[in-house]
């Protein structure tokens, strides 16, 4: 069973649709290869004026954050966002509502 996760690149309006496989073990390394060649790929996560952009450096995932709705949900025991790990990406997943949550993905400079 695949989920379909919306995920932003904040602070622009960068985003995709992905669909991720909820029937095999999830893992972030999986994610992750699958939401870098996404942007690479895709023209909703293309950056304003990217040609003119200096490629010293490549951008590398920093962390995974999910936005919760708080439509449905009790809002003052639900929180705002969690950070996700591999400890508990097979959970947020079950929780995961498209169309309402959103993955959030910190992307920066490798050091």
């Amino acid at each position: 069973m695949s989920t379909p996760i919306l995920f932003t690149l904040p602070p622009s309006n960068r985003h995709e649709v992905i669909l991720v496989d909820a029937s095999a073990k999830p893992s972030l390394k999986a994610l992750n290869k699958q939401i870098t060649s996404t942007i690479a790929a895709s023209p909703n996560c293309a950056e304003f004026m990217n040609k003119y952009k200096s490629k010293e450096g490549t951008e590398q995932i920093q962390e995974f954050k999910v936005h919760w709705s708080t439509s449905g949900r009790e809002t003052k025991s639900w929180p705002e966002y969690t950070i996700v790990t591999e400890e508990n990406w097979a959970a947020i997943l079950k929780l995961f509502d498209s169309g309402k949550d959103v993955l959030e993905i910190k992307v920066g400079k490798d050091e």
